[in-house]
């Protein structure tokens, strides 16, 4: 029988990287564990609650926030939890019609707000933001969904949005599949909006998710992409596969565990839009702080443009009458 010697260097190899990981998950457990216990002090739950509403951070997005908010409440979202990073465009201003509606909750958010040691650790601008305002607001839905503003939630077949959610109350959060949408070969910003002048996307989905989450089982934020719950609530895909918790700069892993799909529902992604477009973007910064920030060069390593995919233009229709309405 033969016998094989293990090198000591391979053990150490080993034993390192299973440190790095467990470092990894006791940082993210450190700031996560004290959001959890705002996220129970601080929210009054109402008599009733939203059954659907969207938590995001915005930063500058005036142009593009109108067709956004509509297309959204074409779909059945009920109310917006919005924080504002410090915006300079007048972004207020365009949510002030929505806000005195009661269809959006504003909330002003600095680079610098809520600065408590122990909730600021290793939590980005975005992040603090999302957990905060679920901290205050996440007892007021009974779903919300943790997305940006340049993100379109899509449901595929002839089922809305809050039917396909009812398949998943046992779980604490679906993972939705992630579609990076490029420029469609637009230079200046093209006179439509933004689903129908960029219908051309990367052939495969992202490796990650965006999340659309019970926040009654919330306990803890690992990224913006991994939501943690309270015990025998996991996270799940759209095929109830439980998300691996793997750090996101894992990719390889994270790909092998998690092989994101979108047959029942997608997320689209329009961060580039156009190279007008990107250039203001590099220019007003990220919501997610300087670490973040894009750069001119990485329009062209995001700028995909593989494959068409016009499936959300079913609502454009509607969606250009509702803003219209909405003018006059």
């Amino acid at each position: 029988m033969a016998c094989y010697r293990v090198r000591p260097t391979s053990i150490i190899f080993v034993l390192l990287f299973i440190f790095y990981i467990c470092m990894i998950d006791v940082k993210f457990l450190l700031k996560g564990e004290y959001a959890s216990a705002v996220l129970k002090s601080n929210c009054i739950a109402p008599k009733e609650t939203y059954p659907l509403t969207i938590t995001t951070i915005t930063k500058n997005s005036a142009s593009y926030i109108r067709e956004w908010l509509e297309y959204h409440l074409l779909i059945g979202v009920d109310h917006f939890f919005i924080l504002d990073n410090e915006s300079e465009d007048g972004v207020h201003a365009v949510l002030k019609p929505y806000i005195d509606k009661d269809l959006v909750t504003y909330i002003p958010w600095a680079d610098d707000s809520y600065r408590d040691a122990k909730f600021t650790l290793s939590l980005n601008t975005q992040q603090k933001g999302m957990v905060f305002a679920l901290s205050l607001h996440g007892c007021k839905s009974e779903w919300t969904a943790l997305i940006d503003d340049d993100e379109f939630i899509l449901p595929k077949g002839n089922r809305t949005v809050k039917d396909i959610l009812h398949d998943y109350k046992s779980y604490g959060g679906l993972a939705v599949g992630w579609a990076w949408f490029g420029s469609n070969g637009h230079v200046k910003k093209p006179n439509k909006l933004v689903i129908e002048a960029f219908t051309r996307r990367r052939d495969e989905l992202d490796i990650l998710y965006k999340t659309i989450i019970q926040p009654q089982h919330f306990r803890r934020m690992k990224t913006i992409h991994y939501p943690v719950f309270e015990s025998g609530y996991p996270l799940v895909t759209e095929h109830f596969n439980t998300v691996s918790t793997i750090p996101e700069h894992v990719k390889k892993f994270a790909f092998k565990l998690n092989d994101p799909t979108n047959d029942i529902i997608q997320l689209n992604h329009y961060k580039v839009k156009s190279q007008e477009d990107w250039l203001e973007r590099t220019q007003r910064g990220a919501v997610a702080g300087g670490r973040w920030r894009d750069k001119l060069d990485d329009f062209y390593l995001n700028d995909f443009n593989e494959v068409k995919d016009t499936d959300i233009l079913q609502y454009l229709p509607e969606l250009k009458k509702r803003l219209i309405a909405e003018e006059l």
